[in-house]
């Protein structure tokens, strides 16, 4: 059998040994690379897509953390402004009308009479027997005081007359014995004033204290 084999048989079988020991292990490895490849190529692009959702996700983070800053932020500004603009309306119908309302009356001499007489009654009341002296405002004049006071009240006065004083409203009242000076100022009656009302009048405007 050997001896018929022809040299297109024998050239067949060279071709087989060459493609078994060349050509397949070549193909195979080409296939395996290219596995290999796809493999790579798959895993850069899931990594790629894993990094953009990561990027993606920070940049939400950051725009949120900012939103809320920035909320936050203007919350906060708002609330100032508010407040701000309370104080200031406060200022201007409680404060300046409280003290325009006080400044009136507290340059009326009947008035500064009836705090004088007041003052007065109420130390005789608690049984103090004191040297007083009594000041009043210079725009208001101590005689028309003094007459309105009439002698009773006069006489129990140190100098037998009101004084006049620094006060731009109400009176003082110096108890010298004691070195105690009763401050029924302008200034004075509107704090006490003020921190009495102050709330009602919050309430009344803005709805909260």
């Amino acid at each position: 059998m050997k001896g018929t084999e022809t040299g297109k048989d024998k050239v067949k079988k060279i071709c087989d040994i060459l493609r078994r020991e060349t050509l397949d292990p070549a193909i195979n490895e080409a296939e395996q690379i290219i596995r290999s490849a796809k493999e790579q190529a798959e895993e850069i692009v899931a990594s790629g897509r894993r990094e953009v959702e990561k990027v993606k996700e920070e940049a939400r983070q950051e725009i949120e953390r900012q939103r809320n800053v920035f909320q936050s932020s203007l919350g906060q500004a708002c609330k100032q402004s508010i407040e701000a603009l309370k104080q200031s309306i406060e200022e201007k119908l409680f404060n300046q009308e409280l003290g325009r309302i006080l400044a009136k009356h507290t340059h009326d001499p009947k008035v500064l009479t009836q705090l004088i007489a007041a003052v007065v009654k109420g130390i005789e009341k608690e049984g103090i027997e004191a040297s007083l002296s009594v000041y009043v405002p210079a725009a208001v004049p101590a005689r028309s005081v003094n007459l309105l006071l009439g002698n009773e009240i006069l006489e129990k006065l140190k100098e037998k007359s009101v004084l006049v004083g620094p006060l731009t409203g109400g009176i003082e009242v110096k108890l010298h014995k004691e070195n105690i000076t009763v401050d029924i100022s302008d200034a004075a009656l509107k704090e006490l004033v003020a921190n009495y009302i102050r709330k009602d009048f919050r309430e009344m405007i803005f709805g909260v204290v």
